[in-house]
């Protein structure tokens, strides 16, 4: 490693000092990548370092480097190696891969909430791609109803949407927008009821 800083030292260039600080963050060597940040003028990078620093754990940092460059799957396991499951969850809510939240909580990692929250984002993953049986399916293990009722509409399902209208209580918010829904298509039976 002092060979290398040493030769872009001597032969300074924002590409090279960028090659140094990831030899240096694989290292775990956070005075080298530090400086060769500074050197690429890679704010971003002075920042993950000092962030770096912070951590208590050997392990950590290795696990932080790895999902830095990307390598997640390995990330996760040194946080599953240490007991650490909520950082693994955390891991994996960052980038947005609820599949794996769910299954990470599944296996003894978090809590309820935490298990509606991911569902409920799985199913708005397939509500934005216009695959509504399958959200149905998610909004239903998280029991947001408002989003089961747009859905049910969108598929037609009226059958559903009259079940979930029955199991709802009594002056609930949610039965004008569902007797909006029947009146909209002409149903007009369901759409009384809603309203009364």
């Amino acid at each position: 490693m002092k060979d290398a800083y040493q030769f872009v030292e001597d032969n300074p260039h924002p590409r090279l000092w960028r090659i140094v600080a990831e030899a240096a963050l694989e290292q775990l060597n956070f005075g080298v990548a530090d400086k060769a940040f500074v050197m690429s003028s890679d704010y971003q990078g002075i920042q993950f370092v000092k962030r770096l620093k912070k951590l208590d754990d050997k392990v950590k940092q290795k696990a932080e480097v790895s999902a830095y460059f990307k390598r997640f799957d390995e990330a996760e396991q040194l946080y599953r190696e240490i007991d650490r499951k909520d950082l693994a969850i955390e891991l994996r809510m960052r980038l947005g891969d609820w599949f794996r939240v769910v299954q990470l909580v599944q296996s003894g990692g978090g809590d309820d909430s935490l298990l509606s929250l991911s569902w409920n984002k799985i199913g708005d993953y397939y509500a934005d791609r216009q695959k509504w049986s399958k959200a149905v399916h998610y909004y239903a293990q998280a029991k947001n109803v408002e989003r089961l009722v747009d859905c049910y509409y969108i598929l037609e399902d009226y059958d559903s949407l009259e079940k979930l209208m029955s199991s709802l209580g009594e002056g609930d918010p949610l039965l004008t927008n569902i007797g909006e829904k029947f009146a909209s298509v002409g149903i007009s039976e369901h759409a009384v009821k809603a309203y009364l």
